[in-house]
């Protein structure tokens, strides 16, 4: 079987749809040598430091690389509905197509997609109109053409037979995404010190307590609920934590994140360290106290599930997905920030250890391969 698969997503690189992307196929190709690969991948620049499709290939893919603008595909696949995706890879049997667009299909061929969430039908005064439009179009396709869907969690699925009730049940797969191999903890405290100094200057692990948020900034991750309970407990626990790190790219409309920050005088104690390496996350996590993860919705949530297979505790929202991946001693009402400080106090001043193996075999990226090759069946 010639199996083809979008992965454009991956010039987002450090976003979940990137990882996500790279860590299933590159699994995929691990596990699977009885059907061949084709690849298709198009940015007008690759981002620094891209090694993606260079190991895809490693692997035994072969990457179809087209130098094409998101636009010029966005009016194609998206506002339209023209030229199939064959066109570019050669013809295929089954294609599996990304979360954002479904190209047009050969005439045979069997198409698989992936919907991970559903925030911008049920949150969409946090979303642009345009990316609103564009998933819409996207599963209106899905629909017409009866394509098998994968969705990460069970509430996605719930979601989306609630709210697009013409989907046959029978046609949507719940697959875990998985946690990377490499995310275990790590005791070596001096190389902590050394990965964690990259990011903030003058970084000692004798003297620093941290929380951490790894994700985007933007508002339905709630990052002025985490501050302002760091900020009390700065104030009436100063032993437990002394500063909160907050990894993740840029989002949008985070304006107030910077100046509550600036009203509260914690520009010494919160730390915006932007983008971090891949390699670098477990240490990162492996440092931390506490990672923070108050978001109010998610299709799946990675960052806390990372935190935990590191050994770190996690402190995250009581809502969508999260509860059903997430052991309940670690979530909270995150409408009621008393209630978030205080776990937050419990869960730092909490000796006991987490149970990082059973999070490492319940969410791995090789038992999602498999079950993604049982669609194909």
């Amino acid at each position: 079987m010639i199996i083809g698969i979008d992965i454009t997503m991956l010039v987002y690189t450090g976003s979940g749809v990137a990882n996500y992307t790279y860590n299933l196929v590159k699994n995929l190709l691990e596990i699977d040598k009885k059907n061949k690969y084709r690849l298709f991948y198009s940015s007008l620049r690759r981002p620094k430091n891209f090694y993606y499709l260079d190991k895809l290939r490693s692997l035994g893919a072969s990457v179809y690389e087209w130098p094409i603008p998101p636009s010029v595909l966005e009016f194609l696949w998206g506002k339209s509905h023209l030229v199939p995706i064959e066109m570019f890879t050669g013809k295929v049997d089954v294609f599996y197509t990304s979360d954002y667009l479904r190209p047009p299909l050969m005439m045979g061929t069997k198409g698989i997609t992936t919907v991970h969430d559903l925030i911008w039908k049920l949150y969409p005064d946090l979303h642009e109109r345009r990316i609103i439009e564009a998933h819409e179009r996207k599963l209106q396709k899905i629909i017409k053409y009866r394509d098998t869907v994968v969705v990460d969690s069970s509430n996605t699925k719930n979601d989306l037979l609630r709210l697009y009730p013409q989907f046959d049940k029978r046609n949507i797969r719940v697959i875990y995404p998985g946690v990377r191999n490499d995310m275990a903890p790590i005791e070596d405290k001096q190389k902590i010190e050394k990965i964690l100094s990259k990011y903030f200057a003058g970084f000692s692990i004798a003297n620093t307590k941290y929380l951490l948020y790894v994700g985007a900034i933007e508002p339905r991750k709630n990052l002025d609920i985490a501050i302002r309970a760091f900020h009390k407990l700065t104030t009436d626990h100063q032993s437990l934590v002394t500063n909160f790190l907050i990894a993740g790219k840029m989002g949008w409309k985070n304006e107030s994140i910077y100046k509550l920050v600036h009203d509260l005088k914690l520009e010494d104690r919160v730390k915006f360290i932007g983008f971090v390496e891949d390699a670098d996350l477990p240490y990162l996590y492996s440092g931390a106290k506490l990672l923070i993860y108050l978001s109010s919705y998610e299709g799946f949530g990675l960052p806390p599930l990372e935190a935990l297979a590191c050994g770190t505790k996690v402190l995250a929202g009581d809502n969508s997905s999260m509860k059903e991946t997430i052991d309940e001693k670690y979530l909270v009402d995150i409408k009621n920030e008393a209630a978030v400080t205080d776990k937050m106090t419990t869960l730092l001043a909490d000796k006991s250890e987490v149970d990082w193996k059973k999070i490492k075999n319940k969410f791995s990226w090789k038992k999602a391969a498999r079950e993604f090759l049982k669609i194909l069946a």
